[in-house]
């Protein structure tokens, strides 16, 4: 057996496991935002705390400058480098999900890379024997930035109290493009949570166990909004799908517009830094 069906076997080996624990733990996860079923008390935010991250990049002046702003908001950043579109490893990998050649464009095989980069570094989390299920991990690409609003003190605070939001939730965005709102809940007198879906994969989190669901409903998604092989091979389709179909997670920073001129529609703590650092992928 190859090394990938093993991960994709194991992955659906955790679900499986993860959901009889759920149950015999009678709802954990349905309990109120904050509230910690094993012991028995609200969880107040913890300003200050630290949170693993993955940025994909394969240019160490773009990772170390991802870094350097994720360090900001108490997030330790590791790299992750992506496939090159070039390797024999993404043009394989491309042709078996469309079963022929006929979509190997350099922006297709770029998209596709960036897709198997991000299932990679899930499929690693959820794997990682070190993590805790309730465990958060945070996965970047390489050209976000805080919001210009927002001290770093003041950014903390706002993360601190949105994680404990989203604790009960397992996912939670700290940036998103062209979100179409729910619930909204204020996290500090300039900053809003709500509840959303939406595309763009540059800055979200995923607790171990819904890292594991996500990866387990990936592909049943329903991919809405153009030709359905295409929009596969874009990661945030998925991201944007599940939040459509399977339930709404919270964006810390909602009412926090880009600063980017040219980028009208994306929100959050963390908005993408086209003016500094160009779309690879687009090129």
């Amino acid at each position: 057996m190859k090394i990938r069906p093993m991960i994709r076997v194991f992955v659906v080996l955790f679900v499986v496991a993860f959901t009889g624990m759920t149950l015999h733990l009678g709802g954990v996860f349905s309990s109120p935002p904050g509230w910690d079923a094993e012991s028995g008390k609200h969880q107040q935010e913890v300003v200050g705390q630290t949170f693993n991250g993955v940025v994909l990049s394969m240019r160490d002046v773009r990772f170390n400058h991802t870094k350097h702003v994720l360090a900001r908001l108490g997030i330790n950043a590791t790299q992750k480098v992506p496939h090159s579109f070039k390797s024999k490893e993404v043009d394989r990998s491309l042709e078996k999900f469309t079963g022929n050649r006929n979509y190997h464009t350099d922006l297709n095989l770029k998209v596709w890379s960036n897709r198997m980069a991000f299932i990679e570094v899930l499929e690693e989390f959820v794997l990682d024997t070190d993590a805790q299920y309730n465990s958060w991990r945070f996965f970047f690409e390489d050209d976000v930035e805080l919001h210009p609003s927002l001290s770093n003190e003041e950014a903390q605070l706002v993360l601190a109290r949105g994680m404990a939001l989203a604790n009960t939730d397992g996912i939670v965005f700290l940036g998103i493009c062209g979100p179409s709102w729910g619930e909204i809940q204020g996290l500090n007198e300039h900053v809003q949570a709500a509840k959303c879906a939406g595309t763009c994969a540059h800055a979200f989190g995923f607790q171990q166990w819904k890292a594991a669901k996500f990866l387990s409903l990936m592909t049943t998604l329903n991919l809405e909004g153009g030709d359905p092989v295409v929009l596969g091979f874009y990661f945030d389709r998925y991201l944007h799908a599940f939040g459509r179909f399977v339930h709404q997670y919270w964006l810390l920073g909602s009412n926090l517009k880009s600063p980017v001129d040219s980028i009208w529609d994306h929100f959050g703590l963390l908005y993408q830094d086209r003016a500094t650092f160009h779309s690879e992928i687009s090129q």
